[in-house]
């Protein structure tokens, strides 16, 4: 089966009855007294809050804020500053760690050196005294044939002409030692 649609037209109203008229008044005059009363109220707000917005506390809060942003900005430039001077004083402190290690290794050079040398300077001193040694030796054998050759002046002219070409002989090898010497001194 198809639906089936109904229609009704409304009727014209020839004639408003007298409490519609009335209702509409009112309906009309309550709603211009409500955003009378609604334009009064957010009328005294507005008077309210500007008073409020230019009283002296609020002045005092704004320039507070003012003062504090003041005081942020200055604490955020000392903050830039301070932390570019931490990364000089860190480039600082890299440099001289780097000193320290240069220093280091040439300190450990220089007593590697000083061991060195201090092994090369005991060494002469050794042969300084085997040196000594010999010389003393040397002397002492000059003097015994000194003593031999005064013995043999003694004895006479002929022993003395041998004994002194055998001191001849021996005086060359020592006067050799004794200018080695010098010369190593």
């Amino acid at each position: 089966m198809a639906p089936t649609f109904y229609h009704h037209w409304p009727e014209p109203v020839t004639e408003k009855s007298g409490s519609m008229v009335q209702s509409q008044w009112w309906g009309w005059r309550g709603l211009k007294i409500g955003l009378i009363m609604v334009v009064l109220v957010l009328f005294v707000a507005l008077i309210f809050f500007a008073v409020r917005a230019n009283s002296k506390a609020c002045k005092e809060g704004l320039l507070a804020e003012q003062e504090c942003r003041n005081v942020t900005r200055l604490l955020e430039l000392q903050l830039a500053q301070t932390r570019e001077d931490l990364v000089g004083a860190m480039d600082e402190a890299a440099t001289c760690n780097q000193t320290v290690v240069n220093l280091s290794t040439s300190l450990e050079m220089e007593k590697a050196q000083g061991l060195e040398q201090l092994t090369r300077r005991e060494e002469l001193q050794r042969e300084v005294e085997k040196l000594k040694e010999k010389l003393q030796d040397a002397l002492e054998e000059v003097e015994r044939l000194r003593k031999e050759k005064e013995a043999w002046s003694k004895e006479g002219e002929t022993s003395l002409g041998s004994s002194s070409k055998s001191l001849g002989a021996l005086m060359a090898p020592v006067c050799l030692f004794l200018g080695l010497t010098a010369l190593l001194a």
